[in-house]
């Protein structure tokens, strides 16, 4: 399942100012960083049920490079998204590609990237996109209009400030995972793990 919300998520709000700020100043505030590194929270909702699975950990993005995403609890699990697809980290420290078929992955590995990366162009082609707020505090909510996209969710809804804060996933099956970001560090130095993780 974690796979599943790295490959979409990578792949991004109210206020009287809606026409002052548009996609393209926001593509252009989230795509601004050199690399933004933090803390995430993921809680997925299964249909039916009310007390979420929650998973936390830390994560280091590089724009239009790739997502270091190294999961704690509730068990240590650390994976990489490239543009290339999704690696795993095994016993070894040998990062081991996904099994996920090639043209999923490749969509679905694309639209995570954009969504984090603030790549707006790209993501219009497989969803109609409303924005609303500031640059302080925006919110993005996206429907899909693609074949592929409408039999995975019914909406994607982002917000955030010079950053996304929060990405909340909702499927057609009626499940829902929200993650949010927090103790967020821009432009500090990778180390080697981390360049080597995620720089291509």
């Amino acid at each position: 399942m974690l796979r599943k919300i790295l490959f979409i998520c990578w792949c991004c709000l109210f206020s009287g100012l809606l026409w002052a700020f548009d996609l393209t100043e926001l593509q252009n505030q989230l795509q601004r960083p050199q690399n933004i590194k933090g803390d995430f929270t993921q809680q997925r909702f299964l249909r039916g049920t009310n007390k979420p699975i929650i998973a936390q950990g830390q994560f280091v993005l590089v724009p239009k490079a790739g997502l270091l995403w190294q999961m704690k609890k509730p068990f240590a699990d650390t994976m990489r998204v490239r543009k290339s697809g999704i690696d795993q980290l095994n016993a070894n420290n040998k990062w081991i590609a996904s099994k996920q078929s090639a043209s999923a992955q490749k969509n679905q590995v694309k639209l995570f990237l954009d969504l984090l990366a603030g790549q707006t162009n790209s993501i219009q082609s497989q969803f109609t996109m409303q924005l609303q707020g500031t640059a302080q505090n925006w919110k993005l909510q996206l429907q899909p209009k693609s074949v592929l996209m409408k039999q995975i969710f019914t909406r994607i809804d982002i917000q955030g400030d010079e950053s996304v804060k929060k990405i909340i996933l909702s499927e057609v099956q009626g499940d829902r995972t929200e993650i949010t970001f927090s103790a967020l560090k821009i432009n500090t130095a990778l180390n080697r793990f981390e360049q080597n993780a995620v720089l291509p």
